[in-house]
């Protein structure tokens, strides 16, 4: 399924990035709720992820192999895993009140950072776009 703009005419640019279900090209953010030209659009996140730090399984099983050979297994429980879960919330401002919001879900510290970029990169582009309208 192709999604055109709100002007009816095909895209004339391919898609610069993509955050789930926002897409942008040069001239256009596109999403399921409807497209807006770039340069009349603003993007907002907001971080809803939580990070929390665990002991590793192994961790605990090579403290009860090695317990009575060696007490520096002990040792062991200094291992910490961090996990991240949550989402980030990327929401699109058009005009006349019209906003659209997606739930990027994340699991691991890569893909928060790699979110914020494509928010970031996206931003880039609008703001190219105001430059280039005034």
């Amino acid at each position: 399924m192709t999604m055109l703009p709100a002007s009816g005419a095909a895209a004339t640019s391919p898609y610069l990035v993509s955050i789930g279900n926002i897409h942008a090209s040069q001239e256009w953010v596109v999403t399921p709720s409807g497209s807006w030209p770039t340069g009349t659009v603003n993007v907002t996140t907001q971080d809803q992820t939580a990070t929390t730090t665990h002991t590793p399984a192994w961790a605990i099983v090579m403290v009860i192999l090695f317990i009575w050979v060696f007490f520096l297994s002990l040792l062991f429980l200094l291992a910490k895993e961090i996990r991240i879960t949550g989402f980030v919330n990327v929401t699109i401002w058009g005009p006349n009140g019209q906003s659209y919001t997606e739930n990027v879900p994340i699991w691991n510290t890569e893909q928060r950072l790699d979110t914020f970029q494509r928010v970031t990169y996206l931003q880039g582009v609008i703001g190219y776009q105001r430059a280039r309208q005034s």
